[in-house]
């Protein structure tokens, strides 16, 4: 269910982004290049600030939302291409 929400406009990124920051049992993961990160994890980076992750792109990459704008950022999957 969650992966269904889609975003049309900046506005509703900005929103949705706006309504993570006013739950205060919604904690932002600090943000590490070499940490793993889902669609919509909310996440706090030393330089954009409070973000959500739109997108996975692949195991190494992000897209995630700021407020000044996408970012791609570096990320790593340690899910197993081929794993059972």
């Amino acid at each position: 269910m969650v992966n269904q929400i889609k975003f049309e406009t900046d506005a509703d990124r900005i929103n949705h982004l706006q309504s993570l920051k006013n739950i205060p049992s919604i904690n932002p993961k600090d943000y590490s290049p070499v940490g793993e990160y889902y669609r919509l994890d909310f996440i706090n980076h030393p330089t954009f600030g409070l973000g959500f992750v739109e997108e996975v792109l692949n195991n190494q990459r992000i897209k995630v939302f700021f407020t000044e704008g996408i970012q791609e950022l570096d990320h790593k999957s340690f899910l197993k291409e081929n794993a059972i």
